[in-house]
């Protein structure tokens, strides 16, 4: 196992293409020009409040038995969706990442102010600030790989395929992801609301 690091701040650029998309615009031409001057006036301010930071390290992964995987000697995923990304990995990243309380905030004082539209576009920006946050931590993982003569696998987090949400705690845990601000609800939802967590394997 390697050390537990910390990048923070996590340097991430929103790209105003994948703010439209989240959105449902497909082309720049498609949005109304009030709206455009409003996601500018939304993405500055977003700008601004970003907090982004990511905890991780590499640790050994196995698979002991078809259907689950055993992540750091420790953590047993019942998953058969996890067992395919990691199929052949001896090694996989762990991580937990978060842009910051402060977009939460943002979005829900918004909403409580009565400003609908500013607060989905908010949503939109923030969630796409995760969605970089998350290609940012790839890059990480790759590096990290690399160093030890490993191909990454594509991401894998719980609560997608079949791996439960409830496995959120675990992984949490052995990161601590509790460093960096990242609490868990009682039905193992992240807290801040725009955070990450998830598994990069190496092969």
């Amino acid at each position: 196992m390697s050390p537990i690091q910390i990048a923070d701040p996590l340097p991430v650029t929103v790209p105003r293409p994948m703010v439209l998309m989240r959105l449902g615009y497909r082309r720049p031409a498609q949005v109304p020009e009030k709206t455009r001057l409003l996601i500018d006036e939304v993405m500055a301010a977003g700008r601004t409040l970003l907090r982004p930071r990511a905890i991780y390290g590499v640790f050994d992964a196995a698979i002991p038995e078809p259907g689950v995987c055993l992540l750091a000697g420790a953590a047993r995923a019942m998953s058969r969706s996890l067992q395919e990304r990691l199929l052949g990995c001896r090694r996989a990243v762990l991580f937990a990442a978060t842009i910051g309380p402060e977009a939460d905030a943002w979005i829900h004082d918004l909403t409580d102010r009565g400003e609908m539209t500013r607060g989905l576009l908010a949503d939109a920006f923030a969630s796409s600030a995760a969605i970089a946050l998350g290609l940012e931590v790839e890059r990480i993982a790759a590096r990290l790989l690399a160093g030890e003569g490993l191909v990454p696998t594509k991401r894998h987090a719980p609560g997608y395929g079949d791996w439960a949400l409830s496995d959120q705690a675990p992984l949490c845990r052995l990161v601590d992801g509790g460093r960096i601000g990242i609490t868990l609800t009682e039905d193992f939802l992240m807290i801040p609301a725009k955070s990450i967590s998830g598994v990069i394997g190496g092969r």
